[in-house]
């Protein structure tokens, strides 16, 4: 149970956490596509960029609806979200490897 000054206390780390999220995923794009600029090649090290750039956008987009739904009340039911989270999870691992295939290579 929350104390009365810890009101509106989770909509805020929620949603400081989404954005850190997002971005920690548009720097990592955006030094994967300084890296191959850099170096004049527009190779397939490119996509992982792109793809961090979307998960950047999805992630805050998806943020800020969820830190809108915890700061009114009552709260969502169900409160966890089903898929967005797995999701964007699993996105954001697949993320991680395939940046550091485009650094090996």
């Amino acid at each position: 149970m929350t104390s009365p000054s810890d009101a509106g206390l989770q909509a805020e780390r929620t949603g400081l956490a989404w954005s850190r999220t997002s971005l920690g995923a548009a720097g990592n794009g955006a030094l994967l596509a300084i890296r191959e600029i850099e170096h004049a090649q527009l190779t397939l090290a490119l996509i992982p960029a792109a793809l961090a750039v979307v998960i950047a956008v999805a992630t805050a987009v998806y943020g800020r609806r969820r830190t809108r739904a915890l700061r009114h009340a009552p709260l969502p039911v169900p409160l966890a979200p089903s898929r967005a989270v797995p999701l964007l999870g699993w996105s954001v691992a697949v993320l991680a490897v395939l940046s550091g295939i485009a650094l090996i290579v």
